[in-house]
């Protein structure tokens, strides 16, 4: 045996010396194996050499004096030792056999019985034996160790009987459940019973050999899952590993993602998405929509840039689109624009594109989504219908015809709302020599640089026109003041004297300028245009490259303005306002029940200054904060004493300026005012326009709240003018609305009117707010206001508005006793109206008629017959055609809007057929009855016509 071959080390625990030297002598004849023997001859040296000694195998003897080798075997494991053990005994023993094994002994030898071989073999046995159960212990350690901690979850199943045996961690996570809870449950028990949709797996990827289960959590939420399963052998027993993927989020996106596959692909509007990544942004994808109207198939525009759609020529009408849609693609913005495109077979359409970009998670653009709607009918149609009449072929600017209409509109609404609208007439200097020099095509590329630069440097409400020649026209409507015209006539003249850098040539350029301006109150709104064009030619006169007005208005304006302004302040410094009362009427009761405050300046020298001349120039200057707070502590005090005179039930409202809720105190203000008079908040409404919410929006409907906590009402003032909206009656918390007097003026015969001012009061109902009517000045408005339901009227056919002293006395007199109201007398005779501009018929018809006992109402004018049907219960209408303000048809149209249960007929010698048949299948007449007409008939066509008015009714 060589030095290299190893050496047993052998530990015999025996108290008998002589089975020592007979256990050392067989190990010297177990040739060539060397051993080294070492001897304890107790229990307890046994333990300690244990611990102490190196060996590979222990020989322990059953009895040691008074204890047990056994039990020495025993406390040897306890204590963690995993030396092998072989048992030694006098004497054999089946019983004594399997407690050592049971124990942990290798091996179990009778003394005596014994020979080196064997003693040999039975070492080798069990240092064999224990190096297996070591790597076998360490094995199961390390599958354990990863078992337990893979992030994969993972599951070990009986395959007979289907039992969980074991789950790991992940598992556990996934489910919500402990090991405890799942061990012994059957596979089974973890799915979920089937859905009544079904599952689409679609765009799934599983593993080979692997299953897609629906499961659920402890909570009942659905899993799906990918197992994968194999079958492993642990500790000689056959098992099923299961490794599970969560595949729930994926069959969640793909459930997504299909939804929204199917939403682009059934899109009517083309839908295109390039790569923002890539040279050139090339298309990835395009859906149907785009193929059928491009006529270009996906696999043709796949990888193209989107531009191949605009033809091989540029598009001078495609420019201004594309210059803002690379600015938008510079910027990373979403943009829409118009563009022409070509299909195909090269016929062009319009695209409403929107682009809009796609980020990703870190913010980088990386696709561009283009949205194109096809809207080449609609640009066809506008195009075929407007363009060409109304706009001037080389600079595309609107031209002369579609400016006055421009004007028209502009004048109206100014002169509705008390707006100005200004005019500035262009004439290019010396364009003249241009044209005679450098030729008309020069001369043209100026005229659209021209046009370019005025365009680019107005607002999108104004219009910017060319008229003839080198003549632009800027129209400006929705002026707030007249002096802000001088910002944008001396940026004109700076734009259009900017070096012209045509052809290689560097052209210089004057312009004369003339400025008009009007309130909309003028006649001829075209007479604007003659004014500033004579304006125009005094700038000329006065050496060209100037502007003049055409009146002095704006120096007489300003230094008003100045002047009223100082004026003012003294006034509000000097207490110099006063408060005028105006009366606000039942209209069921006819009584007084509240009254409005109405601040007036009495000028020393100017007389009565209108509230609209210095409250403007008040909001202008903040002055309107002193001043509100001034006629609002008036008002107070006034209503404190009225009450005290006897009308207690009597309400005041205030005019509040959006400046003045938007103040910081405002609450403050008013709690102060309410205090020191000792008016109670219900005695007190504050009036506001709409328009106060449009900035600081919150901060606003937070104050109007706060006062309606207080108990103050809040008003919604000239409601239907300005910047009407609907949500901003949701947003502030009124408890009432005033209709502006410019819808009550004509509510007796415009229908459009009428319509607005019935529509107001119906929705104002509906959301539980009073209604009141302003401007009411005759009682034909109010009857009809009274026939809508309108709440409240005021109007100088009540009274106008009085000092408090005038106001005490008309309510001892008036106040409390009930209006005139004229359509409530009783009266239950049919009632006909007759309108002819021939009194002469009017009489024939009335002696017809009378013997029928009708109540007749007759008039030559069409403005007293609609307040004849305001005023009375009007059953049936007669009406000639032919009447000067405008035709029978006409005026039957009006009345079928404002009166629909009227019963309307025509009666005229002269026959429009056109216009009789299109008001009769309009409904707007019920019958045409002709001159001169036989008594007898026309009599039983009046009766059927009443008869007709009782069955509608009906």
């Amino acid at each position: 045996m060589s030095n290299s071959d190893p050496i047993l080390r052998i530990l015999l625990v025996e108290d008998d010396e002589d089975d020592f030297l007979i256990t050392r002598d067989l190990l010297s004849d177990a040739s060539p194996v060397q051993t080294r023997l070492s001897w304890r001859d107790s229990f307890e040296g046994g333990i300690e050499a244990l611990h102490s000694l190196t060996v590979d195998v222990a020989l322990i003897d059953l009895r040691l004096g008074p204890d047990s080798g056994l039990d020495l075997i025993r406390q040897a494991r306890d204590e963690g030792i995993t030396t092998p053990f072989i048992l030694l005994t006098g004497q054999g023993d089946d019983n004594l056999d399997v407690r050592a094994v049971e124990l942990g002994a290798a091996d179990y030898l009778t003394k005596g019985n014994i020979d080196s071989h064997t003693l040999l073999r039975s070492i080798r046995y069990a240092i064999d034996r224990a190096v297996a159960t070591e790597s076998l212990a360490s094995s199961e350690a390390h599958y354990r160790l990863l078992f337990e901690n893979n992030p994969a979850p993972m599951c070990l199943v009986d395959p007979e009987t289907g039992a969980i045996q074991s789950v790991n961690r992940a598992a556990q996570s996934l489910y919500g459940y402990s090991e405890a809870e799942l061990k012994g449950n059957r596979w089974e028990s973890l799915g979920r019973p089937p859905a009544d949709t079904p599952v689409f797996t679609e765009g799934v990827v599983l593993r080979e050999g692997s299953t897609l289960e629906q499961h659920q959590t402890r909570e009942g939420d659905p899993l799906f899952v990918e197992v994968l399963s194999e079958e492993i052998i642990i500790n000689h027993h056959n098992l099923i590993l299961r490794m599970l993927t969560d595949m729930t989020a994926q069959i969640t996106n793909n459930r997504k993602l299909r939804l929204l596959q199917r939403c682009i692909e059934s899109s009517s509007n083309g839908i295109v998405v390039c790569d923002a990544r890539t040279t050139d942004w090339p298309i990835i994808y395009v859906n149907p929509t785009f193929e059928r109207v491009t006529g270009y198939s996906s696999e043709e525009a796949l990888g193209r840039n989107c531009r191949f759609l605009q033809g091989t020529e540029k598009d001078a009408d495609n420019e201004s689109a594309r210059s803002e849609i690379r600015a938008a693609l510079h910027e990373g913005r979403e943009v829409s624009a118009v563009l022409r495109n070509y299909r195909k077979d090269g016929t062009p359409f319009w695209n409403d594109l929107y682009l809009s970009p796609i980020r990703s998670d870190g913010g980088d653009i990386t696709h561009f989504v283009g949205i194109q709607n096809d809207i080449s009918e609609r640009k066809s149609v506008e195009s075929e219908l407007a363009y060409n009449t109304s706009h001037d072929v080389l600079t595309r600017l609107p031209n002369r015809a579609l400016l006055e209409d421009r004007l028209i509109q502009s004048c109206q609404l100014a002169h509705r709302y008390g707006r100005r609208v200004g005019v500035i007439f262009i004439d290019l200097d010396g364009f003249k020599l241009i044209n005679d020099s450098l030729g008309h095509r020069v001369g043209d590329k100026v005229l659209i640089e021209a046009a370019s630069r005025l365009r680019n440097m107005v607002r999108s409400g104004d219009t910017v026109a060319r008229i003839s020649g080198d003549e632009f026209v800027l129209l400006l409507p929705d002026l707030a003041h007249t002096n802000d015209i001088i910002i944008i006539v001396e940026k004109a003249m700076a734009e259009l004297s900017v070096p012209y850098k045509l052809d290689n040539e560097s052209l210089r350029l004057t312009a004369s300028i003339g400025v008009a301006v009007t309130d909309g109150s003028i006649e001829n709104p075209m007479e604007l245009i003659q004014q500033a064009d004579l304006a125009m030619y005094s700038a000329k006169k006065l050496g060209r490259n100037t502007y003049q007005w055409f009146s002095e208005e704006l120096n007489t304006s300003a230094n008003y303005r100045v002047k009223l302004r100082n004026e003012l302040q003294e006034a509000i410094e000097n207490d110099g306002l006063t408060v005028y009362y105006q009366p606000l009427i039942d209209s069921r009761t006819g009584h007084t029940r509240s009254v409005e405050a109405l601040v007036r300046w009495e000028h020393p020298s100017r007389g009565l200054i209108s509230p609209g001349d210095f409250i403007p120039l008040a909001e202008d200057t903040g002055q309107i904060v002193a001043l509100g707070e001034q006629v609002l502590n008036k008002a107070c005090r006034d209503m404190v004493r009225l009450q005290q005179a006897g009308f207690p039930e009597c309400s005041v409202a205030v005019n509040v300026s959006p400046v003045q809720v938007r103040k910081d105190g405002f609450i403050r203000t008013v709690q102060k005012a309410l205090a020191t008079s000792g008016l109670q908040p219900e005695s007190l409404e504050l009036e506001i326009v709409e328009s106060a919410v449009l900035n600081d929006t919150d901060q606003v409907i937070r104050t109007l709240k706060e006062l309606r906590e207080l108990g103050v009402g809040i008003a919604i003032d000239d409601f239907g003018t300005g910047f009407s909206s609907l949500s901003y009656i949701k947003l502030m918390p009124a408890n009432k609305i005033k209709i502006d007097r410019s819808f009550i003026q004509d509510v007796i015969k415009d229908r459009s009117d009428a319509a607005i001012t019935q529509g107001v009061i119906s929705m104002a109902h509906h959301l539980g707010l009073d209604v009141v009517a302003e401007g009411v000045e005759t009682e034909a408005h109010a009857a009809f206001l009274r026939k809508h339901q309108c709440d409240l009227l005021q109007g100088f056919v009540f009274a106008r508005p009085m000092p408090l002293e005038d106001l005490t006395s008309y309510m001892n007199t008036q106040g409390t006793s009930s209006s005139k109201r004229p359509e409530t007398e009783a009266d239950e005779r049919k009632t006909l109206l007759l309108l002819d501009d021939e009194e002469n018929i009017l009489r024939a018809l009335a002696r017809v008629f009378r013997r029928d006992g009708y109540r007749i109402l007759s008039t030559t004018s069409i403005s007293e017959a609609f307040k004849l049907l305001a005023e009375n219960d009007v059953q049936v209408i007669i009406s000639d055609q032919r009447m000067p303000e405008m035709s029978g048809t006409e005026f039957f149209s009006q009345v079928k809007a404002i009166h629909p249960e009227t019963v309307r007929i025509v009666l005229s010698g002269y026959t429009d057929l056109k216009s009789v048949t299109d008001a009769i299948n309009e409904g707007a007449i019920y019958k045409f009855l002709t001159k001169p007409w036989d008594d007898k008939q026309i009599r039983d066509q009046i009766q059927q016509a009443f008869q007709y008015h009782a069955a509608m009714q009906t």
